[in-house]
C-alpha cells in the first residue's frame, strides 16, 4: 500500500503544506516550508520523505532530524497525514520508517509534538511509547480592541529609574550589534521552563533569525541598563496573516519584578500598531506562570497548543 519517496522540494511542498494546514492552526505556505526546509547544517542528520497512496498522491508527509548542538542521540520526529487517509495505516508505515532511519544513526530518544485539541494524534504518539514532557501554551492578542490605558507610565518609570529601550534597527543592524542580541538570547534560553538542549551557535541563529524573511530589526527590542542588556522582547512579521509572532521575552534575573518584561510586551504592541497588523501571537510553557500572568493582563487569549512530547529508548 503506497510507495516511500524522498521529499522532492521542486514539486512536493504545495502538497504537503495542504496537509499541515489541515492540522496546525496559522496557515504555512510554499515559500516558508521552502524557507526552513532547503537550509542544510553542517552535520546535521535529517531524512524527509512522502508516503503516497494507491493512486499516486501524496498521503503523508514525515520527517525525523537530529542537528548538531541537540543532546546526544536525540532525534526529532515529525509525521503528518492527510485527514482523508488516516487510519489506514500511513501513519504507522511512517513511524516505523523514519524511525528505523534514526535507529541506524544512533537514535537514543525521540521527541516530538502535537497540538493538544487533536486527541487522535496524542493517541497515536501514546500508543508508541511518547509521554507529555511539558504542555506549550499558545495565546493570541486581537489589537483592534486593545487599550493601553491601564498600563500608562510603566515604560516612562523604568526610564525614570534608568533602563533604557531600544531595538537593533536603532542601534545598527550591524554584526557586532546581532552578537550581542545574540548573546542575550543565548543566556536566557536556559531560564525557559523544560529548555534542556544546547543553543544553536552563532552562525545558525544568524541564518534562522537574521536571514528569516520574518526577522525585522525593529522587532528585536532590548532594554538596557547603561550598555549592558538586561531584557528582549523578539517579534517577527508575518504578511501573508498580517500578524506578529512574539517568539521570546526574557530579562535578566537580577532585573525581574520591575516591570521590565511588561514594558518590553507593550513595545511590541506599539510596533504592531505600526504594522497594522491583526493580532500577535505568542507561546509559552505552562509552567511559565509570570509570563502567562503578563499575557493574561495585557489581553492575550487562549488557543490550543502543543504537548511537546518524549520517548526514551536508551539512556544516551
Amino acid at each position: 500500500m503506497g510507495t516511500f519517496r524522498p521529499l522532492n522540494f521542486e514539486t512536493d511542498l504545495p502538497r504537503v503544506a495542504e496537509i499541515i494546514n489541515q492540522i496546525d492552526l496559522e496557515p504555512v505556505t510554499v515559500a516558508q516550508l521552502s524557507e526552513w526546509w532547503t537550509r542544510e547544517t553542517e552535520g546535521e542528520i535529517c531524512r524527509r520523505v512522502v508516503l503516497t497512496g494507491p493512486d499516486g498522491a501524496i498521503a503523508a508527509y514525515g520527517m525525523t532530524r537530529r542537528q548538531p548542538w541537540d543532546k546526544p542521540g536525540r532525534f526529532w520526529l515529525v509525521i503528518k497525514v492527510d485527514e482523508a487517509q488516516r487510519r489506514q495505516g500511513f501513519g504507522g508505515r511512517l513511524y516505523d520508517h523514519l524511525t528505523g532511519f534514526a535507529l541506524d544513526q544512533g537514535a537514543a530518544s525521540f521527541e516530538t509534538e502535537v497540538r493538544d485539541n487533536f486527541p487522535e494524534g496524542l493517541r497515536f504518539a501514546e500508543q508508541r511509547g511518547f509521554y507529555i514532557r511539558r504542555h506549550n501554551f499558545e495565546s493570541v492578542l486581537r489589537l483592534a480592541g486593545f487599550d493601553e490605558t491601564p498600563f500608562a507610565g510603566v515604560i516612562e518609570a523604568l526610564e525614570a529609574s534608568g533602563i533604557r529601550f531600544s531595538s537593533l534597527a536603532e542601534m545598527g543592524d550591524t554584526e557586532a550589534a546581532r552578537r550581542r542580541l545574540y548573546a542575550i538570547n543565548r543566556r536566557l534560553a536556559y531560564d525557559i521552563p523544560g529548555y534542556d538542549n544546547e543553543v544553536a551557535p552563532f552562525e545558525e541563529f544568524d541564518r534562522f533569525v537574521f536571514q528569516a524573511s520574518w526577522y525585522r530589526p525593529e522587532g528585536q527590542i532590548v532594554a538596557l541598563d547603561g550598555e549592558q542588556m538586561v531584557g528582549l522582547a523578539a517579534v517577527g512579521y508575518f504578511p501573508e496573516t498580517n500578524s506578529l509572532y512574539n517568539m521570546f521575552t526574557g530579562v535578566d534575573p537580577a532585573y525581574r519584578g520591575r516591570h521590565i518584561a511588561l514594558a518590553l510586551k507593550l513595545l511590541t504592541i506599539r510596533l504592531a500598531r505600526q504594522y497594522g497588523a491583526d493580532y500577535i501571537r505568542t507561546n509559552n510553557d505552562s509552567d511559565n506562570a509570570p509570563m502567562l500572568a503578563i499575557n493574561r493582563k495585557l489581553g492575550y487569549q487562549p488557543v490550543p497548543g502543543l504537548y511537546w512530547m518524549t520517548k526514551i529508548l536508551s539512556e544516551a
